[in-house]
């Protein structure tokens, strides 16, 4: 019996001598004081060509009657996507949209409550999938009955590239302002504790109101894609050398 209590006893006591070197390294970490930190906020913008464009075309009758107001709408938007798809756009790519119909009163006084007549609103969006057509596709919209280009939109198909090139253009931002400071405090980065990024949106560059009026009036309107932007944005905490 006396045996069996000594074999337990020495197998308590080497399993706690066993324990204890397990919780000495937590210890020391613990002990050991942080490392510097140095939070840095980065900026990077890159620039793409778009290569499509979508364009808002008017199309706005008004007749007497309510049949004919309906009817002269629909002819008209009938033979602006005809001459449209001509040019090679595709059927998926032209869609109504903003369909209106609502009766006009007169404006004389005592008779405000009739009505004179019908006006019908009808706006064609065209997609246009290759911006050299952009201008071709306004002429012919205007060429056939329509009253407005209300409008223009272009924008990029595939903002990857663009999106990393901003990304990686914040980085290096963040990484050099960091150099900077910390080389002015006299210490050097060592690592990177957190990384956090805010990318925004790819926008759309949009042309609307007294430049439409102007590329209306032209005979062979000229379109200026230009370019798009976008921009990231990183917060960076480097660890600097003791």
């Amino acid at each position: 019996m006396m045996n069996s209590l000594k074999h337990i006893t020495c197998a308590f006591a080497l399993a706690a001598l066993l324990a204890l070197p397990q919780f000495a390294p937590a210890a020391e970490a613990a002990d050991q004081p942080q490392r510097p930190i140095l939070s840095v906020d980065g900026r990077g913008t890159a620039n793409t060509e778009p290569d499509m464009a979508t364009v808002a075309v008017g199309i706005t009758t008004y007749a007497t009657d309510a049949g004919k107001a309906q009817n002269d709408n629909a002819w008209v938007a009938g033979e602006i996507q005809k001459a449209i798809a001509q040019l090679g756009i595709a059927d998926k790519d032209i869609q109504t949209r903003n369909y209106s119909f609502r009766p006009t009163y007169r404006q004389d006084k005592g008779h405000e409550n009739e009505i004179n007549g019908y006006t019908v609103d009808n706006t064609v969006i065209v997609t246009v999938r290759d911006v050299k057509l952009t201008g071709k596709v306004i002429d012919a919209a205007l060429s056939h009955g329509a009253n407005e280009i209300s409008s223009l939109d272009f924008s990029a198909s595939n903002t990857q590239g663009v999106r990393k090139e901003a990304l990686r253009s914040a980085v290096n931002d963040a990484r050099d302002k960091a150099n900077v400071i910390a080389s002015a405090l006299g210490k050097k980065i060592v690592g990177v504790q957190n990384v956090s990024e805010s990318t925004g949106y790819l926008e759309t560059r949009r042309f609307a109101g007294n430049m439409m009026l102007a590329m209306a009036k032209d005979v062979e309107t000229p379109v200026a894609p230009g370019s798009l932007s976008l921009s990231a944005n990183v917060h960076i905490d480097f660890i600097l050398s003791d």
